[in-house]
Parts: C-alpha cells; structure tokens; sequence
C-alpha cells in the first residue's frame, strides 16, 4: 500500500498494469482493489499458484521475458526488486518498450547501493547480478530508449523509485558509444558496519516496517477493510 501512496497519482484510472516479478501477488492485489485491471508473471510456480489462490489474481508462471503478449498490450509495468537480478538488465528494458503505446509507463524499483542506512555486510547481495545507484539507473533507462519522469528515494535512502515513460515519437534506443567517456565513481557512501549500527535511524526504520508490515497485513486479509491509499486521489 506503501506504494500505491507514492504512484497514486502516476497510474492513471482503471490502468491495464503488469506487474514483472510478482512474487505472492499482494502488489497485484492492492492494484485489484485500487480499480485497476492487472495481470503478473512469476518465474517461481510456487509463488504463482499461491497468488492465484489466495488472492483470485491473474499470474503466468513463466520466464519475465518469456510472456508472449501483443504489442501495446499495457499502459503500465512495474518491476519491484527485480532489475538488479537480471543478467542483461539493458535488454529488458529494451524489450519492455515492445508491451507499451507510446506514452506507457515503467516503474522500477531497485535497491540503492549508495544507501548510508544499509548493513555494509549486506550491500552486494550474491543474488543481484547488478548493484544500481541513482546515476546507473539513470544511464540504464536512458540506454533503453525510456524518458525519466522520476527518480526518488524512499523515506530511508534504501530503495531507488524510477517512473519512465515510452515516448510519444517511439524511436529506436540510442546506440552506446564504443569510447565513452570515464565515468564518476559511483559508489560514494562512507559506510561503514559502526556507522550502520549506531545510527538511530536503523532502529527507527526497523520499527517503522514492522508497523506498516502488520498494517498492510490486517488489510489484505480483513474483509471489507479499506486500503489506506485509495484515499489518495488519482492526479495527472
């Protein structure tokens, strides 16, 4: 719900959205009872079924770039902690431009790697194939032939936010230069595990998620309870 907050006024009403990565399908059920129409893909069959089950929503238990769908099929896709495991990130983004019209959206979201507020021990997690900042996503999406609307970070720095949008005259990705120039380092956070650790922040946050966790819980699963979002308005 958390994040219907933050994209209530991106999704525009009754949107066509297909969640890449769906996981157990609690994103695809907030979206469900926002109005809008959803569908997901969930390489994981267990994941799958269970969405399926528990909350009546549509998920093919595939590949996420396996889904065979015709062209302009959404008005929107998200991918919530999914880019940074893919081995070729730069070709999915490429490859969702062919599901949108022109003027279809794209939220990411992705672990921020420069984060003070995150455990040092666990910055590079051996399941991410990519370790994304602020300026990579920035470069990745640009390289897919994608117009940033967006690009924020959450209340604790953890995670990166990026709404794309496909553009209006589609044109081809720009190609990448064979001599670019060197880059900035990336990485510019002097984190450290005693910075982590005593840092009121990291206590604060974890009481924070504990608290939102139970309040989106008692909402998915009490019939009739109302998802503290959907006051929100939908905006242009």
């Amino acid at each position: 719900m958390y994040r219907l907050q933050r994209l209530a006024r991106r999704l525009p009403p009754a949107s066509q959205i297909l969640d890449v990565g769906s996981g157990s399908g609690e994103w695809l059920a907030v979206l469900q009872r926002a109005g809008h129409r959803v569908c997901g893909v969930e390489p994981d069959p267990f994941y799958g079924e269970f969405a399926r089950q528990r909350y009546a929503v549509q998920v093919e238990t595939k590949g996420i770039l396996d889904l065979a769908r015709p062209e302009n099929s959404f008005e929107v896709i998200t991918l919530f902690h999914v880019l940074e495991h893919l081995p070729d990130p730069l070709a999915a983004l490429q490859h969702f431009r062919e599901w949108l019209p022109p003027g279809g959206l794209l939220v990411i979201e992705v672990p921020n790697t420069n984060s003070v507020h995150q455990n040092p021990a666990g910055r590079f997690h051996p399941a991410h194939v990519i370790g994304f900042t602020k300026e990579s996503l920035q470069f990745a999406g640009a390289a897919g032939g994608w117009e940033q609307l967006e690009i924020s970070l959450d209340d604790y720095e953890r995670n990166l936010l990026a709404v794309f949008r496909k553009p209006l005259a589609d044109a081809p990705p720009p190609l990448l230069s064979a001599n670019p120039t060197k880059p900035e380092p990336l990485l510019t956070t002097q984190a450290t595990v005693a910075r982590y650790y005593f840092q009121l922040s990291t206590y604060n946050r974890f009481i924070a998620r504990m608290a939102q966790f139970a309040r989106e819980w008692l909402a998915l699963r009490l019939p009739g309870q109302p998802l503290p979002a959907l006051d929100q308005p939908n905006r242009p």
